[in-house]
């Protein structure tokens, strides 16, 4: 009997709009999958290591239920998501990410770091798990969706070496990130499963 598949969706720093997106995830019981929209939320005073911990939290909820976990993360929240793959690689199905903002973190605004702290703390930590991602891992465990004229993210910033990458329809940052949500899902389902 096949195990239910649950996918943790991480959005990025706009996550104060999280529950649009968060109805996008509920359709992809359509696709066979239970999807979870897991804000951080990048605000606030809180520290990211008690954001990040209940991430970690909810991929082992799933998992100790004998289901299959996957992470999707969006934009900032592709940082998340990586962490948490560096961080339970065995109870981790795959992992998607979508018009993900890896590199540089020197390249993100101060304004943008003073209003989403975690935002950066997250980024840094990416910035030391990058190398523990092995060559199967990122061949076969992570794919990518980018879109061609993205806006927020430059190329260079979305990019890690040795994950298969794939092209979004869409273009700008935020209509390509909800038509990956919705009309893209089934396109990633199969890997994730």
């Amino acid at each position: 009997m096949k195990k239910p598949l649950h996918i943790v969706y991480v959005p990025g720093i706009l996550d104060n709009i999280y529950h649009v997106q968060s109805a996008a995830v509920r359709t992809w019981r359509l696709y066979g999958a239970h999807g979870h929209c897991h804000e951080m939320p990048w605000r606030g005073p809180e520290s990211y290591k008690l954001k990040f911990q209940r991430l970690l939290d909810e991929i082992d909820k799933h998992a100790a239920q004998g289901h299959t976990v996957a992470l999707v993360g969006a934009s900032a929240g592709a940082s998340a998501v990586l962490n948490a793959y560096v961080a339970r690689p065995n109870k981790i199905s795959g992992v998607i990410l979508i018009c993900p903002k890896i590199n540089g973190p020197e390249t993100v605004s101060k304004k943008t770091y003073r209003e989403n702290p975690a935002f950066q703390e997250s980024l840094e930590l990416l910035q030391i798990n990058l190398p523990k991602l092995t060559t199967h891992d990122k061949a076969t465990k992570i794919l990518s969706y980018i879109s061609p004229a993205d806006g927020s993210i430059p190329y260079a910033g979305s990019v890690i070496p040795g994950v298969p990458e794939k092209r979004l329809p869409a273009i700008r940052h935020g209509y390509a990130i909800v038509y990956a949500l919705t009309l893209g899902a089934h396109s990633f389902m199969n890997f994730l499963k």
